[in-house]
Formats: structure tokens, sequence, C-alpha cells
């Protein structure tokens, strides 16, 4: 009857155990930040154990002093993150396209929440992107749904054309978050409707307004990157250096 007793209770804290770590497995610790003060600097001179690396068609690779990401596919977007956790940020981060179409994206991925499995199809997170030729653009995932929440803008900050660098900034407070290129702010396009998507055309924003703040509380916080998107071709590549992040001063409405 002993050992009865003893198995049972055994199998019983096998299965708290094993429920516990099911229920943790998702839990991270965010890190505190300062109004101001340096949270997190990536050179990618030293440290790199931090990001994420890996090769193939979609190819994330440190590699003198710079974390390049390849697009070899259609249509795909290879990010690398940080292991460390925001909730709120001031980051920065210099980027330079070196090769492949001018139709391409790339930027930064951010608050990413990864399911922490081999697919997409549970990850959580925001984009910042620009392009080559000019526009920029907010969007929102949550598994295979996307949502945009500021349509792709034309914007004569950004230096146009391979070859050419653009430092993109992304400050996040609570749930607002605001947007620069090349240290000016740029504006996104809300619409008015909360459960609709953004939509610009003509230099309109339709069925909305221009704002110099998003506000958006889905994801509270996650993980910080940078992210390259190939559109209709393939060969999209781009480097990335100089990631900074700081403690953010309180954005007001």
């Amino acid at each position: 009857m002993r050992r009865l007793g003893f198995f049972l209770i055994l199998v019983a804290a096998l299965v708290i155990t094993f429920s516990l770590s099911h229920l943790t497995s998702s839990w991270h610790y965010v890190l505190p930040v300062e109004p101001g003060q340096v949270a997190y600097v990536a050179t990618f001179d030293h440290l790199i154990e931090d990001w994420n690396q890996y090769g193939g068609r979609l190819e994330a690779q440190v590699a003198d002093g710079v974390l390049r990401l390849i697009v070899g596919d259609v249509d795909s977007g290879p990010f690398s993150t940080t292991r460390q956790h925001f909730a709120d940020f001031d980051l920065r981060v210099q980027a330079t396209p070196i090769d492949g179409p001018m139709d391409n994206g790339y930027g930064v991925i951010f608050r990413l929440q990864d399911g922490d499995n081999i697919t997409p199809s549970d990850d959580r997170y925001y984009l910042f992107l620009i392009s080559s030729d000019g526009y920029y653009e907010v969007k929102r995932v949550i598994g295979r749904e996307e949502k945009l929440l500021s349509a792709w803008i034309e914007s004569p900050l950004i230096n146009q054309g391979i070859g050419a660098t653009n430092w993109l900034r992304v400050v996040a407070n609570g749930d607002r978050f605001r947007f620069f290129i090349n240290g000016q702010p740029v504006q996104v396009c809300v619409p008015n409707n909360p459960d609709g998507e953004s939509t610009y055309f003509m230099g309109e924003c339709v069925d909305g307004a221009m704002q110099d703040s998003l506000v958006d509380s889905t994801i509270p916080s996650g993980q910080l990157g940078v992210v390259a998107l190939s559109l209709d071709e393939p060969g999209v590549v781009v480097e990335f250096d100089n990631f900074l992040v700081y403690g953010p001063e309180t954005i007001s409405g």
C-alpha cells in the first residue's frame, strides 16, 4: 500500500511538473528600462551569440561586423532577433540593402512573441518596414493573419536605391508607438474604424487620418530584431549595424 501511495504521489508530481513546464515555456523576463538610458547595444563585432543565425535559402548571418539577411525565395522574410525581451523601448538601427530588386522591404521586427517551435503559425509581432524605392509601412502579424496598421506611404526621407543606408527608429511606450526615418518622425495612416485596415491612395489616408503615433495594445512585449522581405523577386540582401536600444521618454498623445 505504501508503494502504491508513493507511486501515485510520484505520478502526480510528474504531471504537475510537466504542466508547469508547458505553461511557463512561453514566459520570459522583460528587461526594465530607464528613460534615456542605454538598455542594449549590438555592433555585431561581439556578443553575436545574442542573435539567432541560420543558413539556407533564407539566411541570417553575422559577418564582417554586420548582421546580413539574405532572401532567396519570393514573398519571404527572414529575420533575426535578440534573446532579450522588452516592453517599452526606443530602438534605432542602421540598415543598408546591398543586392536585389528595388521593390523590397526591410526594417524592424518588434515585440515578437515566438511560439517556440519551427513554424511561424503561432508567432505574434509588429513590423516597421521601408523599401528601396521610397515607401514605408507598419503591420501586425498574429499567426498567419496580417493586418496593415499603416499602409505603404511614399516618403522623401528615405534614401532610395541599393547601397543606400537608412536609420530606422521605433519608440514604444505602453500601447503607443512612434516611427522615425533618418532622424525625422513619420506619420501613420490610421483607419477611422478600429477593425478596419489602413488604406493610403493618391496621397490620402482613405477612410482614416494621418496621425503622429499609432495606438495598439495587442502585443504588450517581446523580442526586438531586424527583417528583410522579398516581394515578386528573390535576391534581397540587407545588412544591419549599430542596433541600439534606449529607455523611451514618455510619448504624449
